[in-house]
Parts: structure tokens; C-alpha cells; sequence
């Protein structure tokens, strides 16, 4: 048989249709030849299915974010979209992450990997095709309401982070789609240059592609006018012609604005007509309005054609169209997910304050401990609900459960909660209705009398399954003040009204409905479920002394569990009173540990939530060994940093964060986490609030943000304007030291450098190290070419015994020393430029001079 026969009869093999005659081939459009041929079988109606969204059958719903129906007819099985980062969010509960900031914080591509690795397994277990993960845009500006969930400022981690994570979800046999393309770092009209376009908001996307992504969600901003997923420069010149993307571009959740966009590269609409309850989202990809723009002639059925099969593409080269496809629900693989989670967890963390080595804490501290805080005696898990999986709170063991479990009686141990997340249940002396005692229950068109609102498993008096009821009558506050109110449930949502305003609905999504079916019990408002596991909405409001209108509406969600419901509250009184007896027990004690948080929307300019700065002020006052475990994915004010010992930044550490916490705290575990943002001393230090350039800002000027500062963001602008931050980027301490020694460069085949040097443990614990290494502009640049005063090109992590040396080489990639221009592409920059190499971005253990050259071998010693 000739090489010519042998190759016929592989595609005939592989489009599972047998030997054919060439003649009856379909025609060419993926070069698949199993989805060529399904395009060659299916009507028009049956394409645009693959590029709309749809809305599942309740019998099957599993509450995904986005969903196609496939086509039956032809073995396409249905396509389930699940929304993130990170973890994966359907209507089960499932694996609470580390926030996607401190994966980025170990800086290790294997931590990345197998992060990845736990969220493509889960979504497989959970019945699913593809995650909307990982988020790669930069964070640009700390203000924006999402640079939390990032991978911070520099490009190059975010890139190798990105990129490590689909590679991990990819393995286990689920499609990641890497969002949101492009330049969606805060502002909603962007115009950014060609060079720093490339060189920093592309990188990330570029990598991607590279590690074989299946998918890319384009964004909801405009970028040099067009729409991003109306945008055929950046959608068919950049991503196809230059990347060389052969996956499916779906648009964010609203973020289609036309039919034409199907022209410019986009191949998916979502959510289409499947959008969640209570959203308003318009539909452009509808097939009247496809077919209406065909018959005009905007638009080529070819298109179609050629957009769903990108997507059948994917789906082949996933096994969904040969078996694969997995739609039942299976148990999750916890005890390894949350092996990683841990693991994630404790190299994360970060250092920040070590003022005469306050941390670890040794046997006298621990023989006086006070802990204070929530976050102590419960697991901030998660960002809780919205785009993240909140946890699986059976897996959440705290911080202060651990240390007892680790000291086995050998320490004094004593907690405060300070800030009462959960209160107690109103009593029935604060509830009345129309004179009498109690709140009137209305449900199936019958009223009835209940003393009080407390209704949970626990108590053996939840509601029944299926129950949708009111209660109406009026709270009396015994004093003026501000009072936490607190609705809480499960098994349904509970929407509370007080003096006629909703203050919140627990466990809603976009309306009164939960977002994703059930109500998990990390939904609620709260950084944490309730003490006994509901998810927990709660308000603080300032009530005068006396009667206020009251009420409450349970709904059931979709689980068919009991419906919990329980009105709680906490008082000026007893929060005096909590906070009174958190500052007594850190007087009493040797030494304090508090635990805050902050709400990831928060910024320099904000303070921490629930007064949580005056109670650190206050315990640091009668404590003068006071330690703060901080949780918090963006740089936050801490008025009182100069007044504690020791500020150890955990981010959110998942559903281990709790286990590492204490860890780390006893040193157990040594920190080695590294900040993936630099963190100023004031907000008007950061590039997006430069008040020398309001365009750069995310509100912009006349609605436009203009990337005036070009590749300079980040550390990079603290560089170029000589501020200088509280924390630089690629800062974090350790319990030991490390020493830097012998730096070497030599030129690698990739027409890269590899830089060598030693990294010696001189302290008297092990420890990891992250090890970072810079590259510093051509001495003589060319003209009209933008070059960061120094920027991160690699970097590795390397774990020492005490007193161990190790040599580590690290490789700086060809891209690191190029730069894009419109007309050559990717050109070399040549020239001296110096590579430094340092325990952070401000530190300079070890430097060494090369001289780039066009010639083979170009990294001169």
C-alpha cells in the first residue's frame, strides 16, 4: 500500500465512517475528520445550537453557568460550561480552593498544575465539560472590583500560573476556557498600544494557547473602540492569525452586543436564551436573528459552518463525541483535592512582619495563647458564593481546633470570637404581631403564630421540604444602635425586610433565587457559614429604641432538603461585649494572635470590615506580643502594621486554610509564600491612581482608560516613578535565611539565557525559597521601543535543609529579551542588559552584565 493509500485510510478510520472513495468526502473545514463529516450532516438549525446558549431541563439541570443542547440526532451529546475560579460552582457543593491570588503567591508551576488538576477532576465528578478558568488579565488597578481574582501584576507569573493550571484541568479530560481577552483590568472603554498590548495584557493569553487551551472567553470592555468580542483585530488578526488558536471563543455572560460579532471571530453566545433566573441578558445568536442577517447577506452561513465547528472541534479532541461526555453525578476525590488544597495552602503564605522572630510561636507562647477573631475558631475558607466555590464544610477544620489537635495539651489555649458572625436567635420578648407576642405565619393561605424564627435540623423543628411561607410583624429594639441582623438558612432562601428596605436575601443569586439551585452554605454574605452550618446573610443596621415593621420570606431552592430558616441577632450590647472580652484575654495572655479578613473588594483607601482595625489597634495596646494572621488577596491598609510583631498574609487559603494556618503559626510549616502584586504605602502610589494621569484610571477620562503608562505597571511603575512600596513585589519572609552566591549566564537553545546561581540555607530551620530573577532594559534601546526598568523573566522555588546549599538554573526564555513591534513582530532587543537576582523585585543578592547580540549564542559573560 503506498503512503499516500495509508493516509487515506486513517482519516476514513478516524472520522469512524470506514474506507471511503475520496470523492465522497466531506468538505474540509477543521481538518477533523469526524466533525467535518458531522458538519456535512446537519441543517442550519442544528449549528446554531453549537453557538447559543441554552437552558438546561430541570430534570437534568445541574445549575452550570452555561449549557448547549447538541444534537441527538447525530450522537453530539449536550455541552455543561461551569463557572469560576476558582473550584467549580454547580448545584453541589464542591471543593473550596485557594483563592487564585495565593496560587499565585507560591510561585510554582507545579502548585498551579495540581490545582488544576483538583478543579478539572471535580467538574468531571460534577457532571461536567469545561470550566470558565483561569483568569488571567492583570491587576492593574486594586480598586477594580476583580483584580482580586487574578494572578496579579506581572505577566510573566500570571502566564506560567495560567498556563500550569489548564494544563492540570486539561489532563483530566475537561476543557478550560482562559478569560477574559483582553485588557479587562478595570476599565470599561480601554485604548492600549500595540507594543504594551502584547508585552503584558497578551502574554498570559499567549501562553495559553501554547499549553493548548480549548476555549478563550472574550471580555466585556471595548479595547481601541471595537467591543472585545466584537473585535476582529484582536479576535481573528491577534488570536487566530498570530497565536494560532484553533479552540472556540465564547463571549462573557452579556457581553455579545451584535450579530455581526460572529464575523469578527466570535463562535459562542452566552448564556443565550439560558441565562440565570433573575438576569436580564440579551441574545444576539438567536436563530431568527442569525438566519435574518444570512438572508441580508451580513453574514456568511460558512460562518456558522466554520464556529461550530471549532467547538465540535474541542469536543472531539476531548472525547466527547466518542464517549467521554459524563454527565452523571460522582462522588468528588476529597481526600487527594484537599492533599492539594493543603499543600497550596501553606506555600502561599506569606510573611509580611517578623519583628524579633515573633513567629513561629515556640512553647512559651503557646503556654499563654489567646486567639482572637472568627477566622480563628471557624475556616474562612473561600471569597464565599459568586464566582467561587465556597468549600466543603465538613473538610474545614479551624485554625483553633488544630492547634489543640497539634499541642495535645501542652499549650493554654484561649479564643475569643470578638466579631460574632452568627448571633443568637431574636428572642420571642422582641418579636410581636398586632399586639400579641410572636410573628404571624402565612403559608398555603392559612396564618399562624411562631414565638420566634428558628427553625433548623438541629433543633428537630426545620421546615418541611417544599415549604414557601412569610412572617410579618414588628422587631423592638431595646436600645438605639447599630444591630447585626442576621437571616439564615438552608435548603432555601430567606429574604429580610426591615422598616420596608430588603437588606438581604441569603443564598440569592441575581433575584430571590439562588444563583446556582441550591443554597450552599457558604452563600450567604458572610466571609463563613454559621457556626452550625447555614449560609449566613447579615446586615448591620441602625435601629432606634423601639418598634420596627419586620418581614421574612422563606422560598425552597431545588435540593429537596428540609428548609432551614433562623432570624438571629447580635446587639450594641453584646458586641461591646464581645469586643470587651476579646481585649481582656489578650491582656491576660503572653501573647495574641488575631485573625481578620477583608471582603476582596476592598482597597488602601477602605478600611478592614466590621471595625476589625480598632480591635487590632486595641489588643495590640495591652499586648505587646501581637501577631496578625491576615486574609486578604489585595494590598489593604494597616494602620496598625508598626504596632504588631508579626503580619502573616494567608489570602484565602481554602478549605485547609484553618490546618495551614496553625502550621505555619508553630512552624510546623515554614512560610515561603512571595506577594504576585507590590503593595504601596498609599493608594495615589499605584498606576491606576496616579492623579498626574487621570486617564489611567478605571473611571478614565470622559469614560475611556487610557494605558498611557504602557509596559510600566505594577512594580515596574514604582520603578519608573522611584516610589518606593511597603512591600515590593516577590517579598515574603521566612523563618531562616538564605544566602545568594556564584551567579553565571550562559546562552540557552532556545536563543534564551540560563542563569545559574547558589542558593545556601544559613539559617537554622529548613526552609523554601523563591528564587527570582530580573532583566534590565538595553543600555541603548531602539527608538519608539518601551523597555520596564527591570522585569521578572524567570524564577524557581528551592526547599534546603539547614545549612544546605543547592545550585539552581533558571531559564530566561527567548520573549524575555524581545520585544513587539507592529512591523518586525517579535524582535530581539540587543545590547547590555543586566540580570539580577534576588529574594524579591527591590532586592539585589547577586548581578550579573550580558551583552545581547542577533548571533547565535548571543548572551555574552
Amino acid at each position: 500500500m503506498s503512503a499516500v493509500a495509508v493516509a487515506a485510510a486513517v482519516v476514513a478510520a478516524t472520522a469512524g465512517t470506514g474506507t471511503v472513495a475520496a470523492a465522497s468526502q466531506p468538505p474540509r473545514v477543521t481538518g477533523d475528520a469526524r466533525v467535518d463529516r458531522l458538519l456535512s450532516q446537519m441543517t442550519l438549525d442544528e449549528k446554531l445550537t453549537m453557538i447559543e446558549g441554552s437552558a438546561e431541563a430541570a430534570s437534568t439541570n445541574q445549575y452550570e453557568a452555561g449549557y448547549l443542547t447538541g444534537v441527538p440526532r447525530l450522537g453530539i451529546p449536550s455541552l455543561r460550561l461551569s463557572d469560576g475560579p476558582p473550584g467549580v460552582i454547580t448545584r453541589q457543593d464542591s471543593t473550596g480552593m485557594t483563592s487564585t491570588m495565593g496560587v499565585a503567591a507560591t510561585f510554582s508551576s507545579a502548585d498551579a498544575r495540581a490545582n488544576g488538576k483538583v478543579i478539572g477532576s471535580d467538574a468531571k465528578a460534577l457532571g461536567q465539560d469545561a470550566v470558565l478558568e483561569p483568569f488571567v488579565n492583570m491587576d492593574r488597578d486594586t480598586s477594580s472590583s476583580r483584580g482580586y481574582n487574578t494572578f496579579g501584576e506581572d505577566p510573566l507569573l500570571t502566564a506560567n500560573t495560567g498556563a500550569s493550571e489548564i494544563t492540570g484541568i486539561q489532563s483530566q479530560g475537561e476543557m478550560a476556557q482562559v478569560k477574559h481577552y483582553i485588557a479587562y483590568d478595570g476599565g470599561n472603554n480601554v485604548e492600549v498600544d500595540s507594543q504594551t498590548l502584547h508585552e503584558i495584557y497578551l502574554a498570559p493569553f499567549d501562553a495559553a494557547v501554547k499549553a493548548g487551551v480549548s476555549s478563550v472567553m472574550c471580555s466585556y470592555n471595548t479595547l481601541n473602540g471595537p467591543q472585545s468580542c466584537d473585535n476582529a483585530d484582536t479576535l481573528t488578526t491577534i488570536l487566530r492569525d498570530e497565536l494560532g488558536f484553533k479552540g472556540f471563543v465564547t463571549s462573557d455572560w452579556g457581553a455579545n452586543h451584535s450579530t455581526d460579532s460572529l464575523n469578527s471571530g466570535l463562535d459562542m453566545e452566552m448564556p443565550g436564551n439560558g441565562g440565570p433566573a433573575g438576569a436580564q441578558i440579551a441574545a444576539y445568536f438567536t436563530p431568527a436573528k442569525i438566519k435574518a442577517a444570512i438572508a441580508a447577506g451580513q453574514i456568511k452561513e460558512s460562518r456558522v459552518t466554520q464556529a461550530a465547528g471549532r467547538v465540535l472541534y474541542e469536543m472531539d479532541r476531548f472525547g466527547l463525541l466518542t464517549g467521554a461526555s459524563k454527565h452523571n453525578v460522582t462522588p468528588e476525590h476529597t481526600k487527594a483535592d484537599e492533599q492539594t488544597v493543603l499543600r497550596t495552602a501553606q506555600d502561599s503564605a506569606t510573611l509580611l512582619k517578623n519583628t524579633g522572630s515573633a513567629m513561629p510561636l515556640d512553647s512559651k507562647d503557646l503556654s499563654s495563647l489567646a486567639l482572637i477573631g472568627p477566622g480563628a475558631g471557624q475556616t474562612i475558607a473561600t471569597n464565599s458564593g459568586g464566582e467561587a466555590a465556597g468549600g466543603l464544610v465538613d473538610q474545614q477544620t479551624s485554625a483553633l481546633s488544630e492547634l489543640k489537635s497539634e499541642t495535645a495539651g501542652r499549650a493554654n489555649i484561649s479564643y475569643q470570637a470578638a466579631d460574632d458572625l452568627t448571633g443568637t436567635p431574636v428572642p420571642a420578648s422582641a418579636l410581636s404581631s398586632g399586639g400579641k407576642p410572636g410573628l404571624t405565619r402565612t403559608q398555603n393561605g392559612a396564618t399562624s403564630t411562631d414565638a420566634t424564627v428558628d427553625f433548623t435540623t438541629k433543633g428537630g423543628n426545620a421546615l418541611p421540604a417544599g415549604t414557601t411561607a412569610t412572617w410579618s410583624g414588628t422587631l423592638t429594639a431595646p436600645t438605639a444602635g447599630g444591630y447585626w441582623l442576621n437571616i439564615q438558612s438552608l435548603g432555601g432562601t430567606g429574604t429580610l425586610v426591615v422598616d420596608g428596605k430588603t437588606l438581604t436575601t441569603v443564598g440569592g443569586g441575581f433575584s430571590t433565587a439562588p444563583r446556582y439551585g441550591v443554597v450552599h452554605a457558604t452563600d450567604g454574605n458572610a466571609p463563613t457559614a454559621t457556626t452550625d452550618g447555614l449560609a449566613n446573610g447579615r446586615t448591620l443596621v441602625q435601629l432606634t429604641a423601639g418598634t420596627h415593621t419586620l418581614s421574612i420570606a422563606a422560598a425552597p431552592d431545588v435540593s429537596g432538603k428540609p428548609v432551614q430558616l433562623r432570624l438571629n441577632w447580635v446587639t450594641p450590647q453584646q458586641q461591646q461585649a464581645n469586643h470587651d472580652a476579646a481585649v481582656a484575654a489578650a491582656k491576660k495572655a503572653g501573647t495574641a494572635v488575631v485573625f481578620v479578613w477583608d471582603t476582596s473588594s476592598g482597597d488602601l483607601s477602605t478600611a478592614l470590615p466590621d471595625g476589625q482595625d480598632q480591635l487590632v489597634e486595641d489588643i495590640a495596646a495591652v499586648n505587646p506580643n501581637t501577631v496578625v494572621v491576615l486574609q486578604a488577596n489585595q494590598p489593604v491598609a494597616m494602620p496598625w502594621e508598626n504596632k504588631v510583631k508579626a503580619v502573616l498574609d494567608t489570602y484565602y487559603g481554602g478549605d485547609q486554610a484553618g490546618v495551614a494556618a496553625a502550621q505555619l503559626l508553630t512552624g510546623e510549616v515554614n512560610p515561603s509564600g512571595k506577594l504576585p502584586f507590590t503593595w504601596p504605602k498609599s493608594l495615589d502610589q499605584e498606576v491606576a491612581h496616579d492623579a498626574s494621569h487621570p486617564e489611567r484610571s478605571s473611571a478614565g477620562v470622559n469614560g475611556t482608560t487610557t494605558y498611557s503608562e504602557g509596559v510600566d505597571i505594577g512594580y515596574r511603575h514604582f520603578d519608573a516613578t522611584g516610589e518606593t512600596p511597603l512591600y515590593p513585589f516577590g517579598y515574603g519572609l521566612s523563618y531562616t535565611d538564605f544566602r545568594y552566591s556564584a551567579l553565571r549566564t550562559t546562552g540557552a537553545a532556545d536563543g534564551g539565557v540560563n542563569a545559574a546561581f547558589t542558593v545556601t540555607n544559613t539559617g537554622r530551620t529548613a526552609g523554601t525559597e523563591a528564587a527570582q530573577v530580573y532583566l534590565g532594559a538595553p543600555d541603548h534601546g531602539p527608538q519608539g521601543v518601551q523597555f520596564a526598568p527591570k522585569a521578572l523573566a524567570g524564577y524557581d522555588r528551592v526547599t534546603l535543609k539547614a545549612g544546605q546549599s543547592r545550585t539552581v538554573t533558571v531559564h530566561i526564555p527567548l520573549r524575555q529579551l524581545q520585544y513587539w513591534s507592529d512591523t518586525t513582530g517579535w524582535t530581539l532587543a540587543t545590547g547590555t542588559r543586566q540580570v539580577t537576582v534576588g529574594g524579591d523585585e527591590r532586592t539585589t543578592a547577586l548581578a550579573r552584565t550580558i551583552r545581547v547580540t542577533a548571533a547565535p549564542g548571543h548572551a555574552a559573560h
